[in-house]
């Protein structure tokens, strides 16, 4: 076997067995106690696992995030029938915690667009039904952190370094993460039960709390896990070589795209 190859299947190995750790962390959190009546509806319980759906978006990116986070709840369903045979809402609960993994993905992987836009026409879809216009206030706090994202992200340019920055960042791809979770949670169980606008009322100044407190589990955990494999790499054997070997080929790129042209055209000219 060549080096190469050799690499390549140690580097297979790592990913896979690091795949693996996510979805049993993943199952075996959803055996976590629920917050239980917290969003103001009788009845209904809100999994410590919604935390796990922006941790696993964040650790892993949006796709692997989600599958690892779909197949962790998908396996707690299997072990349990009774919760998967209960009703259409709890069948489609892993698919809403699959979203938070997509949107705190795109957030650390910086692609912004894509998720305030995902999580834009959440809000747009709810004031589609008539319960959403009825309680058009439900969703004030989603909208809130949707503007408040936007300015954070145009005007912290330059501390982009910052440990500040980096947690603040995490805590808002896990709080949008939760929100889209708890906000298409909210357009299915009001779809799938007809839930009456007093309903929503009674939790429009619970749930923040209680998202909040998810996202700040989840932003607690990937700022350890980000800081601790910061430092790994930082004093790893060979990193002052590897910074050195990316300064000259960027220095490379930098005389053969910019500067050679402009004595190239300079000569011309003459």
């Amino acid at each position: 076997m060549t080096p190469m190859l050799s690499k390549l299947k140690i580097k297979g190995n790592i990913s896979f067995i690091y795949i693996l750790f996510g979805v049993i962390l993943t199952y075996f959190s959803s055996y976590l106690p629920d917050l239980m009546g917290v969003i103001g509806i009788e009845g209904t319980r809100i999994s410590s696992i919604v935390a796990f759906g922006s941790l696993n978006g964040m650790l892993y990116g949006p796709f692997w995030g989600a599958i690892i986070s779909g197949t962790g709840m998908l396996l707690h369903e299997i072990n349990n029938t009774g919760y998967l045979s209960k009703n259409i809402f709890s069948m489609l609960s892993p698919f809403f915690i699959m979203l938070s993994s997509v949107i705190s993905g795109l957030i650390v992987n910086r692609q912004h667009k894509a998720a305030l836009g995902i999580f834009g026409s959440l809000i747009v879809v709810w004031y589609l039904f008539d319960v959403g216009r009825s309680a058009f206030f439900y969703p004030w706090f989603h909208i809130v952190v949707f503007v408040a994202f936007i300015i954070f992200q145009k005007n912290s340019i330059k501390s982009i370094h910052s440990r500040t920055f980096v947690f603040v960042s995490l805590f808002f791809a896990a709080l949008i993460g939760v929100l889209s979770d708890h906000l298409m949670g909210s357009i299915a169980y009001s779809y799938i039960f007809d839930l009456s606008t007093e309903a929503f009322r009674s939790a429009v100044l619970l749930y923040p709390l209680e998202r909040t407190i998810l996202a700040l589990s989840a932003t607690f955990v990937a700022f350890f896990f980000f800081s601790t494999i910061k430092d790994i790499i930082l004093s790893s054997e060979g990193i002052e070589d590897d910074v050195s070997r990316m300064r000259s080929r960027n220095m490379d790129d930098y005389l053969y795209n910019d500067v050679i042209p402009i004595i190239e055209k300079k000569d011309n000219d003459r």
